[in-house]
């Protein structure tokens, strides 16, 4: 089984495709006025944003180690490596995320504030996920093992993807153009090789689409179906934010943002087209219904004591 769109689905992504390449082909003529005209570096929006609008696309592997907390509780190696991938990713993204907020003037941290922090905070986050965790059952654990898979993947895939394309184009940013005080090194998004710089395509906004994984949700969860359309609007609402706080800070064109969110939506369906989704999509509702079938037994002569009682 593969990921299937309904119809509302399928007119929405139609719509997408069109949006994106009207914008692709307009932003061959307007990238650089369109930065000129939004560049505010000390907007607190475009500041947050910058700061954690990555934070989807790294979330999977710490959701998954909380799964794994549970759903492998006899695997003492297996429960372990969760505890600490959980530790280990939030303590990363917050010591990349605080400073980030420092440079840019929105907080005032010394070094070892942020790293006091970064830990503090990654502890804390541990805790809320894991008391989160804990509470689902073994079937919705068998359920969310599967989806944070996905999410890793995709989060290698992008990293592979999104860092070969920015050595291929190697397009100039607009905020080191400005700081250089010369623009005439800004070349169109449609020409490779370029002087040097990281701007196409734009990763932030790549990492911002991890939230497509959401899509899921679902093939997984029965309260779910019925709701594709709201859970994709909110997804690409989400990622259009991201896009959008880019060019406010002058780290990107329109067409780093518009091509970045087109190849992770082609990377986020491939991935959903493969035979090992589908075979590992299959084993994963089969043993999820089997887990909800093997609680339900165990609940059901409880009743009938309490009953009796």
């Amino acid at each position: 089984m593969n990921l299937t769109l309904n119809k509302p689905q399928r007119i929405f992504f139609a719509a997408l495709a069109a949006l994106a390449a009207v914008l692709l082909a307009a932003a061959a003529f307007c990238d650089l006025p369109l930065d000129q005209a939004l560049y505010a570096p000390g907007n607190p929006f475009g500041i947050v944003l910058e700061a954690f609008c990555y934070w989807p696309l790294y979330l999977p592997v710490a959701l998954l180690g909380a799964v794994w907390t549970f759903l492998y509780r006899q695997n003492a190696s297996r429960h372990v490596l969760g505890e600490v991938l959980v530790i280990a990713v939030f303590f990363g993204l917050l010591s990349q995320s605080l400073p980030n907020l420092s440079a840019r003037g929105l907080l005032t941290l010394s070094d070892s504030m942020v790293a006091f922090l970064s830990l503090a905070l990654a502890l804390a986050l541990t805790v809320l996920l894991i008391s989160i965790v804990s509470r689902w059952s073994r079937a919705t654990l068998i359920r969310a093992d599967f989806l944070f898979k996905f999410g890793v993947a995709l989060c290698l895939a992008d990293n592979v993807v999104i860092n070969a394309l920015k050595l291929l184009w190697r397009r100039p940013r607009f905020d080191d153009l400005t700081a250089a005080g010369n623009l005439v090194s800004f070349r169109p998004w449609y020409l490779p090789l370029g002087p040097g710089g990281t701007s196409f395509p734009s990763g932030h906004t790549a990492a911002a689409c991890g939230v497509l994984t959401l899509l899921l949700l679902p093939l997984l969860f029965e309260r779910c179906r019925g709701r594709e359309l709201a859970i994709t609007g909110g997804c690409y609402g989400f990622i259009a934010l991201a896009a959008f706080s880019r060019l406010i800070m002058g780290r990107h064109y329109l067409s780093d943002t518009v091509a970045a969110a087109v190849l992770m939506t082609l990377l986020f369906f491939a991935l959903t087209k493969t035979r090992r989704f589908a075979g590992a999509l299959a084993r994963t509702r089969s043993a999820a219904a089997a887990a909800e079938t093997e609680a339900q037994s165990k609940s059901a002569p409880a009743a009938e004591d309490a009953a009796a009682d």
